[in-house]
Formats: C-alpha cells, sequence, structure tokens
C-alpha cells in the first residue's frame, strides 16, 4: 500500500509545481512561461479569460487543491482522509478535463496544464488503492 502512496504524492507535488509556475505567471511574478511543446500556447491559455474563475488564478487555485492533497496523503491514513483524498482527487480529474475543453474551444494548449490532465488518472487510481 505504501507505493501507492508514494505514487500520488509525486504526482501531486509535480502537478502543484506546474500549476505554481502558470499562477506565478499569471499574476506577473514570472514574466514569461517556458512552453516546451505548444510555443506561446501555454501563455495564451494562462492569459485567457477562463482561466481566471471568480477573477483568481487558475494556476493559484491547482496549486492549492494538489497541496491540500500532498498534505492530507502525508496524514494517517483514516478512511475520512481517504474519502477526502478520493473527492479531491476526483475533483482535480474533473476540473482538467474541463480545462482540455476550454483549450480545444480556445484553439491553444498549455503543456503543464496538460501535464496535470494526464497524471490525474494515475493520482485518483493511486489514491483509490490506498483505501
Amino acid at each position: 500500500m505504501a507505493i501507492y502512496r508514494y505514487i500520488a504524492i509525486v504526482v501531486a507535488v509535480l502537478s502543484a509545481a506546474a500549476m505554481l509556475y502558470v499562477g506565478l505567471y499569471q499574476s506577473r511574478l514570472v514574466g514569461h512561461l517556458i512552453c516546451p511543446v505548444f510555443g506561446e500556447g501555454c501563455e495564451g491559455v494562462a492569459d485567457a479569460p477562463f482561466a481566471r474563475p471568480f477573477g483568481i488564478p487558475d494556476g493559484y487555485l491547482g496549486a492549492v487543491l494538489y497541496m491540500i492533497i500532498v498534505a492530507l496523503l502525508l496524514a494517517p491514513l483514516a478512511r475520512w482522509v481517504w474519502i477526502a483524498l478520493l473527492a479531491l482527487s476526483g475533483l482535480a480529474t474533473l476540473a482538467n478535463i474541463l480545462g482540455v475543453r476550454d483549450m480545444m474551444n480556445f484553439g491553444s494548449y498549455c503543456f503543464y496544464c496538460l501535464t496535470t490532465t494526464f497524471l490525474s488518472p494515475l493520482l485518483l487510481w493511486s489514491v483509490w488503492e490506498l483505501g
């Protein structure tokens, strides 16, 4: 069971780091996003209107979500912790799917957003296996 916890922690930390980087760009604490695959797509997506739900950069929202998941993964595994992890991992997966839909409609893609999208089912699976 410990291997699933380690997998979940690594995935959540990587996802938190990716989303924090995007959030720092969205608030202009980072001047430019290095986008390995999609050129200027990362900045276009990060600056798109859909990337600021409730006026908050979605990079920060994602980073906080993943940091909460990491904190819960480091806590002793009780039933309520597992249920919270499952719900938050499911929320992350759903949010990522909706983000891909928004990027498809927008016509541009963000490497960091897609990275968290591809990692989120792995996170959900590893959390499921903890139960």
